[in-house]
């Protein structure tokens, strides 16, 4: 008596034995009252230290809601939403049934999916071994720092600032000696500006002859009366 696997809706997987190979009654062992819609999906050939298997799932791709199973199967049904349970056989070329442990399972289910190897970690390795490559032969200083352009020798350093600080003392002494001398900057006049004062002036002098006309006029009648 083969056993097989039963895949829960919450992921779980546990062994059964199945008594009697009937495929049309598979649906029962995955807890269904009906077989609508309950079918092979997909079949994984692999061969894993010279023993082949012939991965067979069964499933159903309609249901309820909240009977999603949430188990995540390997290509080509990884992209597939399954409800309820469902059944995993290994069928020989021959179509006899054989046993399928969880172990033999989960050593599959890593191949079909490729391994989980750490992808992370070696990237890391490649870069650092690119930057040891591409360091080598190139100039340092004493403190071991590679000269790129961006890291500066300390010698370096100490001495720029030496050079600094004297080209301030120097400076500094200079603006003792000599003050700081100012070139007076001349302004210059708007083109037009002249014209325009004349008119101002022009027509204040012609405000002021009319006030004085005005009041000649009125202290003329005044005395009249």
């Amino acid at each position: 008596m083969p056993s097989i696997l039963i895949v829960e809706k919450l992921g779980e997987i546990k062994s059964t034995v199945l008594k009697t190979w009937n495929e049309s009654e598979l649906y029962k062992k995955a807890g269904l009252k009906s077989s609508e819609g309950f079918k092979c999906y997909t079949t994984w050939s692999i061969e894993i230290d010279d023993a082949k298997y012939n991965i067979s799932l069964y499933g159903k791709t309609a249901g309820r809601a909240n009977q999603e199973n949430k188990y995540e199967f390997p290509p080509p049904v990884d992209k597939h939403l399954f409800f309820g349970s469902c059944v995993l056989v290994n069928k020989s070329e021959q179509g006899e049934f054989n046993d399928l442990s969880v172990k033999e399972w989960e050593d599959i289910y890593e191949i079909l999916y490729g391994g989980f190897e750490d992808l992370g970690s070696d990237s890391g390795d490649d870069d650092s071994d690119d930057d040891d490559d591409e360091c080598r032969g190139m100039k340092r200083t004493k403190d071991g720092y590679v000269k790129d352009g961006f890291v500066v020798d300390g010698d370096d350093d100490e001495g720029g600032d030496d050079d600094e600080g004297g080209d301030d003392d120097e400076g500094g002494d200079d603006d003792e000696d000599e003050a700081p001398k100012y070139k007076k900057r001349q302004k210059t006049k708007p083109a037009g500006s002249s014209k325009i004062k004349t008119i101002f002036e022009l027509k204040t002098i012609d405000h002021e002859e009319n006030y004085l006309d005005c009041a000649s006029e009125l202290s003329e009648e005044s005395y009249i009366e």
